[in-house]
């Protein structure tokens, strides 16, 4: 299987955006692998323009790394700067080291370009989660199946649904609507309410763009049980 390398938009100034870095900062950190690996590790320091260093993960209680951390392996670099700048960046770069005595550590080159992005105000992760879409009518209990899809992206939010396109679809937007998640570890479905706030014909498909109407509680547990954590992207 070929290697996937992580790839980021270009842009430039490194040197002042990574001036927020303070030493016990978490960031994320994805490496070039034939399956997506990636994982947040804690900023040790940095010596600006020359290199970052990290600290490795804990293999006893995050797994075996060995397969990615050499060096000259490719990563990318993902990390929230708080404060007045309030931003995401990322960055390319390769390991340059890895050491393992006295100390589990990793050093990076030292970023030449950096990409930054506003921050949104609630993050969404991408997925391929197979779902049941019911429509919800005023009368309790008065549901009818609009299609099986399958969820591409998530937030605390909302959610982005994709489906096969049909010749008798009609326009749902605004539509509250009950979404089943099938999950092994329980009997009855995950579900979750929300309401169609657009819809979209792509080539074969449909796609829909949906507001989560659940309390945040409901929401966070649903989360819980599908492994989604949102703050992880940036």
């Amino acid at each position: 299987m070929e290697k996937e390398t992580p790839t980021i938009p270009e842009s430039s100034q490194p040197h002042m955006k990574l001036n927020y870095l303070r030493p016990g900062d978490m960031i994320d950190v994805e490496f070039a692998s034939a399956t997506k690996v990636r994982t947040k590790l804690q900023l040790i320091g940095f010596d600006s323009g020359r290199y970052l260093l990290l600290k490795q993960p804990n293999p006893k209680t995050d797994g075996s790394y060995v397969d990615v951390l050499y060096e000259g392996n490719p990563v990318v670099v993902r990390l929230v700067i708080e404060g007045e700048a309030g931003e995401c960046i990322a960055f390319k770069s390769k390991i340059r080291a890895v050491t393992n005595f006295p100390f589990r550590l990793i050093y990076l080159d030292y970023p030449k370009e950096v990409e930054q992005r506003a921050l949104r105000a609630q993050k969404r992760v991408s997925t391929h989660i197979p779902v049941d879409v019911t429509s919800t009518a005023v009368q309790e209990g008065d549901r009818k199946k609009l299609a099986s899809g399958v969820i591409v992206d998530i937030s605390t939010a909302g959610c982005r649904i994709l489906f096969k396109a049909q010749s008798n679809a009609g326009n749902v937007t605004h539509m509250n609507i009950k979404i089943n998640i099938g999950s092994g570890s329980q009997r009855e479905p995950l579900t979750l309410s929300g309401q169609i706030m657009n819809q979209r014909k792509e080539v074969g498909r449909i796609g829909i763009g949906v507001r989560f109407t659940d309390p945040e509680e409901h929401i966070t547990e649903v989360f819980n049980h599908l492994l989604i954590d949102t703050d992880f992207e940036c």
